[in-house]
């Protein structure tokens, strides 16, 4: 059993890698859970908050990571990088420095838009900040078009190739 840990790093109401993350729950293989984790309310990293008491939303961010096989990140991009959301999630979940639960744990991460890109810079910096962490990415999706590429009224991938991928990153944990 492989239990997975999936994040948006995207806060807009009608994200495309929000409606990503939803639709892995139904295309993960056979006896892999994807259990979703919303970072909305995530402040933003600050070493003052980060003392013997955190907050809440901190506790259980590093708790569910320690607890799971991997993590799924799934990001935009912006100016050619990973949202500011993404960063410090992975900020909160490799602290106390080099000690968090997220350092060394195996990852997919996914970088979707609706130009040609397809996240292809967020993709690669983000994947190279999880490795720089110890982390092992077993699989990276890059999607261009996404807005072609799911029902919009569901976030349902439409598109066979797409959730091939998602499937094979799923099944690489």
């Amino acid at each position: 059993m492989t239990t997975l840990l999936a994040f948006s790093g995207s806060l807009r109401a009608d994200s495309f890698n929000t409606r990503l993350i939803h639709a892995l729950g139904v295309l993960a293989p056979e006896g892999t859970t994807v259990i979703q984790f919303d970072i909305s309310e995530l402040p933003f990293y600050n070493q003052d908050l980060d003392a013997d008491t955190v907050p809440e939303i901190v506790a259980a961010l590093r708790a569910a990571i320690a607890e799971v096989d991997g993590v799924v990140i799934a990001t935009p991009e912006y100016n050619h990088t990973y949202s500011a959301v993404t960063k410090n999630l992975i900020d909160w979940a490799s602290r106390p420095f080099m000690k968090g639960p997220i350092i060394g744990k195996r990852s997919m991460v996914v970088a979707a838009g609706p130009g040609p890109g397809g996240g292809v810079h967020a993709l690669e910096a983000t994947s190279t900040l999880l490795q720089l962490l110890g982390g092992t990415v077993v699989a990276q999706v890059g999607v261009a078009g996404v807005h072609e590429k799911l029902k919009a009224e569901s976030g349902v991938v439409t598109d066979e190739a797409l959730a091939q991928q998602l499937r094979d990153g799923l099944a690489a944990f």
